[in-house]
């Protein structure tokens, strides 16, 4: 599973939301952009291939990106032809075994990169993440534009005239005034407790007074920010939920909705945050007529076989979509563990996969596409894996030095090694959290923030601190979700760490179903996860900061804290790099958790599909899903 730090499918989640991700090595996307390819012939950038495309009209042709279709030279989304149409064909993909498990991409417990697979293709925004990390501006939502630079920040939003709901309903600041009152009174620190739970709460955070507008009908509107903000950027894209259906299902009639948002009713709010929670659609229980979709796709068929896995969720065409047709009429996501992805791939069972990556399954998908009827995709991308320390309860609660004797006996560079190298060859360990080793600036970076004090394991010095304390035989519990490049990775931890190494009874705490615990921080021990990003500025503020939202390991550092608020500053270039090399230098000192590697990103695809594009952002191999079409079904 995979957890974000944002979502582009999301309404106004904070840009500063890292998602989890739960997957190994190979569940998450990948650039693939910008590199000399060659068509399906091997000629490098060759003829008119009979899509009725025509070469030059935006890119490259480019057979590991985008199979007989024309790309941008940018990270954004390829410039289809006019007469682009729905084809009556169907595409099965898979990102793994967790389902979607909430319409309500917003809500906590939907905070993965699995949910927003779905949700992303049943909203759309004012932007989205390109596959190099950039922002794209939607045009065929609405438009945005600062209006005013400073004191305060001034963002004015035009929603697209021809924007509306799946029932025709039009799209208007309501509905997005509903995001910002599920932040704003979602605890007691804030407005009040109406009893929303959304993933985060930065945008009330930044954005105190909500949205500024004359009337909730309106579809011009603005936000004023007090404080600059580095990613204002990211704040809004989609109108999240339908209002005037939470509205219906609430047993509220629309100006009794209105006054209830426009006053801060808490008694009234309290009813609608229990709609908003999970009476949209939620595991598998759905009505056609709520579950409504701004986007391309709309939701056809919710197959729910429980939270773990299994299942699968089949989209068809938004008869009121305004934008670009979506690519095919039936677009089915199936919940599917990784270990069966290539076998399924071969036998055409499903046509997209992101495979639990080792070196068996490389060989393979190498065999595969070695016949060129399949394609794989490979490269870095925005999600890293890490192990955090939980500082709340259990043994680093208790006695705080021992997350130091666990971090010298970690053995990350034979993790590297055993397990991720024979799949990515070029893959390190990571010595950073705010900086990957791909990004340009990586080396420099770690030069100025780490002093390579975990770069050899020491079990006896790990074994000293055990003994120093009386701590010997310490159970360390190592969460995670369960998958079996994670037990592989406890195994070989356990070879250094366990009872004959420094002396802890290492305990493989492996489960599908960790997401809700380590969000609510209800673990103990370690938790072992990646993050999925896509290049925010002030990405891991509410992860390391205090009173961080995903900040579930008690963790509380006062120079963390302050350097945050630099690096969302209005600042320059040097001022951010400096503020964040404090900020790592503290999480190293303080032992927040330790960084391992960078996910290489592996997808594999049915070759006669055309524009399956890698992404380095969180929003995985169907970012673009609507845009999928077989070659055949596009040709004149």
């Amino acid at each position: 599973m995979k957890l974000r730090k944002l979502s582009a499918a999301a309404a106004i989640l904070a840009s500063s939301a890292l998602v989890l991700s739960g997957c190994t090595p190979g569940d998450d996307d990948d650039t693939g952009n910008g590199d000399e390819v060659t068509d399906e012939n091997g000629d490098e950038n060759g003829e008119e291939d009979g899509t009725g495309v025509e070469e030059g009209t935006g890119g490259e042709y480019d057979q590991e990106g985008a199979l007989y279709t024309v790309i941008p030279d940018s990270g954004a989304r390829a410039e289809l032809p006019e007469n682009f149409e729905t084809a009556e064909d169907t595409i099965i993909a898979s990102t793994g075994a967790v389902p979607f498990i909430n319409v309500n991409n917003d809500h906590a417990g939907a905070n993965s990169v699995n949910n927003s697979v779905v949700a992303g293709r049943m909203g759309s925004g004012f932007w989205y993440f390109g596959t190099d990390l950039s922002i794209v501006p939607n045009d065929e939502f609405g438009t945005y534009e600062v209006t005013n630079e400073e004191d305060p920040l001034v963002i004015e939003y035009s929603i697209n005239e021809e924007a509306i709901w799946s029932d025709e309903t039009p799209i208007t600041v309501r509905d997005y005034q509903l995001g910002w009152i599920s932040q704003a009174y979602s605890s007691e620190d804030h407005e009040g407790d109406a009893g929303f739970n959304p993933s985060g709460a930065s945008f009330y955070s930044y954005v105190p007074e909500g949205f500024q507008y004359d009337s909730l009908d309106d579809t011009d509107f603005s936000i004023e920010l007090p404080d600059y903000y580095a990613d204002w950027e990211l704040l809004v894209s989609g109108p999240g939920l339908p209002s005037h259906i939470v509205a219906e299902q609430a047993g509220l009639s629309l100006e009794e909705f209105d006054a209830a948002i426009d006053e801060g009713d808490v008694a009234v709010l309290e009813e609608i945050a229990e709609v908003w929670n999970e009476g949209m659609g939620h595991a598998g229980d759905w009505d056609p007529d709520i579950a409504l979709s701004s986007g391309p796709y709309q939701l056809a068929d919710w197959n729910w076989q429980g939270e773990e896995s299994g299942g699968s969720v089949t989209l068809e065409p938004n008869p009121n979509w305004w934008g670009t047709p979506p690519g095919v009429d039936t677009l089915i996501f199936t919940f599917e563990d990784e270990s069966t992805h290539v076998q399924a791939l071969e036998n055409y069972d499903i046509h997209i996969i992101e495979p639990q990556a080792d070196e068996d399954v490389r060989l393979n998908l190498d065999s595969l596409a070695e016949t060129g009827e399949f394609v794989v995709h490979e490269g870095d991308q925005a999600t890293w894996e890490h192990i955090d320390f939980q500082y709340q309860q259990g043994p680093f609660a208790e006695t705080p030095e021992l997350a130091e004797a666990f971090a010298l006996c970690l053995p990350r560079e034979e993790i590297v090694d055993q397990l991720i190298v024979p799949v990515f060859e070029d893959a390190e360990v990571l010595n950073a959290r705010e900086v990957l080793s791909f990004e340009e600036n990586y080396d420099d970076f770690v030069a100025e923030s780490y002093d390579g004090r975990y770069d050899e394991v020491d079990v006896e010095a790990a074994a000293a601190i055990l003994e120093e304390h009386d701590a010997v035989g310490t159970t360390v519990e190592i969460n995670h979700f369960g998958q079996p490049r994670r037990h592989a990775a406890v195994e070989i931890i356990n070879t250094y760490c366990g009872e004959e190494g420094a002396g802890f009874d290492i305990v493989d705490a492996g489960d599908p179903d960790f997401s809700a615990a380590l969000l609510d921080g209800e673990w103990s021990g370690v938790a072992m996860f990646a993050w999925a990003g896509s290049g925010q500025i002030v990405s891991g503020l509410n992860i390391y900061s205090s009173g961080g939202a995903q900040n579930a390991t008690g963790f509380a550092s006062d120079t963390v804290d302050e350097q945050w608020g630099v690096v969302a500053d209005n600042v320059s270039d040097e001022e951010r790099f400096d503020a964040l090399v404090q900020i790592e230098q503290a999480l190293w000192d303080d032992l927040h958790g330790i960084p391992m590697y960078v996910h290489p990103g592996i997808v594999a695809s049915d070759a006669s599909i055309a524009n399956v594009r890698l992404t380095a952002a969180q929003t995985a191999i169907p970012w673009n899903a609507e845009q999928w079409q077989r070659a055949e079904a596009t040709a004149e």
